[in-house]
């Protein structure tokens, strides 16, 4: 997955999460390439930025990186996990 942006500030990152077109659209599976010291689920949350699908994982202590989904990976929407 390609970094798209960084973010090193809690207000940066609610900036962020305000400009986003659409926010939890459905998840993905964890991408064990990048670390999450503090990410304990088996997904990442997947919204939407420019018209495009991302994922926003916190890297480091108030370090958020922002990756583009590429094209191949299937996107679970939300309501599709209910009742599984």
């Amino acid at each position: 997955m390609d970094r798209l942006k960084r973010i090193t500030t809690y207000r940066g990152h609610a900036q962020f999460l305000a400009s986003l077109e659409r926010y939890g659209i459905g998840t993905i599976p964890r991408q064990p390439d990048i670390p999450s010291p503090y990410a304990y689920s088996d997904t990442h949350a997947v919204h939407v930025w420019k018209h495009s699908q991302i994922i926003i994982v916190e890297t480091a202590h108030r370090r958020y990186d922002v990756f583009g989904v590429p094209p191949g990976v299937t996107v679970t929407p939300f309501d599709a996990e209910i009742g599984d």
